[in-house]
């Protein structure tokens, strides 16, 4: 099991793949495992999962603006998510969300009030037997995608 790998393709600070040359490839990006160089001959311990995250967000970015020029349009994760850390808003059950409910009987009947949860019953839902998330103002049951998540359960 190879723990992090220090080489790969070089990128720019941008997330942009560059070639033997030093000069960026139009088009590709690159983030996490497959990137290299970005510490140089050493890394800090620990920044493996940091690099995915970072340079993933970087590339998708960059790589939006590439292809959709001022079309892009920027998100916010708090709002993607359904408000602040500790919001109480309420959030919308995904359409066909009943299926997401009921696919968490374990964790019993979901609070359902005028079709939405709140905040606080999708918090109650947070271990690798019974995970939602919010998405859009979605309630999405992710429990079955753990096993597949790159971070693992």
């Amino acid at each position: 099991v190879i723990h992090y790998c220090m080489g790969g393709l070089e990128i720019s600070a941008k997330s942009e793949v560059v070639d033997k040359k030093g000069k960026v490839i139009a088009g590709l990006y690159a983030a996490g495992e497959v990137a290299g160089g970005v510490h140089g001959n050493n890394r800090l311990g620990g920044s493996s999962l940091l690099d995915c995250v970072a340079f993933g967000r970087v590339a998708a970015r960059n790589c939006a603006e590439y292809m959709l020029g001022d079309d892009v349009v920027t998100t916010d994760l708090w709002k993607l998510a359904g408000g602040a850390p500790g919001s109480t808003e309420a959030a919308k059950p995904a359409a066909g969300a009943p299926a997401a409910a009921a696919a968490a009987p374990a964790a019993g009947a979901a609070a359902v009030s005028a079709g939405t949860y709140t905040m606080e019953e999708v918090a109650k839902h947070t271990t690798k037997d019974d995970c939602w998330v919010v998405l859009h103002g979605q309630v999405l049951n992710v429990t079955s995608f753990l096993k597949d998540h790159p971070g693992g359960e």
